[in-house]
């Protein structure tokens, strides 16, 4: 695919699902995948709600970043 194709797919996923995500195009295990990625997990919540499993002839993959405290709760990180 190239690079002009995937900036209009990903322009067009944020026109279609909103401004508030970070939209990438990879290739996954399973072919091309589109990577919305939130910054928090309630925003994930919300997008993998709106977003369909398979968009576009790409996969769709929804990732999110644990806030430092919830990491922290989680044991993920440790205090320093």
């Amino acid at each position: 695919m190239r690079k002009f194709d995937e900036d209009s797919l990903r322009l067009k996923a944020a026109v279609e699902f909103g401004g508030d995500y970070t939209y990438t195009i990879k290739n996954g295990g399973l072919g091309k995948t589109l990577v919305i990625h939130a910054d928090t997990r309630e925003l994930a919540r919300v997008i993998r709600q709106k977003a369909p499993s398979s968009w576009e002839d790409l996969y769709v993959l929804v990732t999110y970043s644990e806030s430092e405290d919830e990491a922290l709760e989680k044991g993920w990180i440790l205090e320093s």
